[in-house]
């Protein structure tokens, strides 16, 4: 009898199709003169459908407004960061040399590092126990060294070239940054990368004016404008594309790290090398303009703000690529350009001609097409990852 019944049971339609005994099914009331029972799922309550909707509703509504916090805060980043090479510009024209400049950034990036390490009780020298290994410390130190050389560098440009012209041939960054990721880590680098970074180095010839290839006349009427020579325009630009390379050196090995490593750890190892090597460059190299303590409260603010604007504007940076979406969050590192432009206009009277603006032009936008390109490509592969994995 037990037995008929857990076959009866069996056979029927409702059991084989994985439904229980409280599943309501079409028809159940007159279950006699139904020949088929079509199995339906449960309705699902108003108001369970009202508070999952309003559940997905405010989580869209949160992801949007964590994409325009960090637009924000990638906007103000930029601004951070020219605000620093705006104290940097005013320090030189003051008769401060560039090392001196890049020792006071780095002595108050460290110091306001390690507060940070101390608020999130992490240790500033990395992750420390049995997972961490002295490979990842030599990253580190690779990462700081090469930050601090090419930020040197950078100070240096921006203390002999006008205030937007090093800003964008410090710009050309990522251009060197996809050469390098081919090289170490192997990622692609194919055609459409090549002829972005041919037409960025036309960039870099248009903003330089040489005087071989736009003539005398041209490129003295550049340089009036200016109020900079050949000689010292090409040493600004020297080191602003070494200073370039370095970042982008950086920025690989930044990579390589990952996310293993705290970003307020970056910013201890970039302290302390920056002002280890700008110490001994100043007592082994002799600086001209000499070194000097400040002397006013206006240089004593303009100095420590150097080192403020820098830390805040990294710090900003690193929460916005958090929060927003990596390709339009590109965008907005063109304002760093931007707000040079403005700010050699209206604080040092840089105006510049229509050959620079083009150049300026050409290079942001070759460094923004490579960007969004290989985070469009980088999308397509997620893409079809998950569709074969479906399948």
């Amino acid at each position: 009898m037990g037995d008929s019944r857990r076959e009866e049971q069996a056979s029927s339609p409702r059991v084989a199709a994985g439904f229980d005994e409280e599943t309501p099914l079409l028809g159940s009331a007159n279950a006699a003169s139904a020949t088929v029972p079509v199995a339906v799922p449960a309705p699902v309550p108003a108001a369970r459908r009202g508070a999952g909707g309003t559940a997905a509703s405010e989580i869209e509504k949160k992801r949007r407004r964590d994409e325009l916090k960090g637009y924000t805060f990638m906007a103000l980043s930029a601004l951070g960061v020219a605000a620093n090479s705006v104290c940097v510009k005013a320090l030189a024209v003051a008769g401060f040399p560039s090392l001196e400049i890049v020792f006071a950034r780095s002595v108050l990036q460290l110091g306001l590092g390690l507060v940070a390490c101390a608020y999130y009780r992490i240790s500033p020298v990395g992750p420390v126990g049995e997972g961490s290994s002295w490979a990842l410390r030599r990253l580190l130190l690779l990462r700081g060294a090469a930050g601090a050389f090419g930020n040197a560098c950078f100070f240096y440009a921006v203390t002999k070239m006008t205030l937007a012209d090093a800003t964008v041939v410090f710009f050309t960054g990522p251009v060197f940054s996809a050469i390098f990721a081919r090289v170490a880590l192997g990622e692609p680098y194919g055609a459409f990368d090549r002829a972005a970074s041919a037409v960025c180095m036309l960039g870099i010839v248009l903003v330089l004016k040489p005087a071989m290839v736009f003539g005398e006349a041209a490129h003295g009427l550049a340089a009036a404008i200016d109020g900079v020579c050949e000689q010292q325009q090409m040493r600004g630009a020297l080191a602003a594309l070494v200073g370039a390379m370095s970042g982008a050196v950086a920025m690989c090995t930044v990579r390589v790290v990952g996310r293993s490593v705290h970003s307020m750890v970056h910013v201890v190892y970039f302290g302390f090398l920056s002002m280890a090597g700008s110490t001994a460059a100043m007592r082994s190299v002799a600086q001209t303009p000499p070194v000097r303590a400040p002397r006013t409260a206006y240089e004593w603010l303009v100095m420590g703000s150097v080192g403020a604007f820098a830390f805040f504007g990294q710090a900003l940076l690193n929460r916005g690529l958090q929060l927003a979406p990596t390709g339009p969050g590109m965008l907005m590192r063109n304002l760093d350009v931007v707000f040079a432009f403005l700010f050699g206009i209206t604080l040092f009277g840089e105006v510049p001609d229509w050959i620079s603006v083009a150049g300026a032009v050409t290079i942001v936008g070759c460094a923004v097409a490579m960007g969004l390109h290989k985070w469009l490509a980088s999308r397509a592969r997620s893409a079809r990852g998950v569709s074969g994995a479906a399948a």
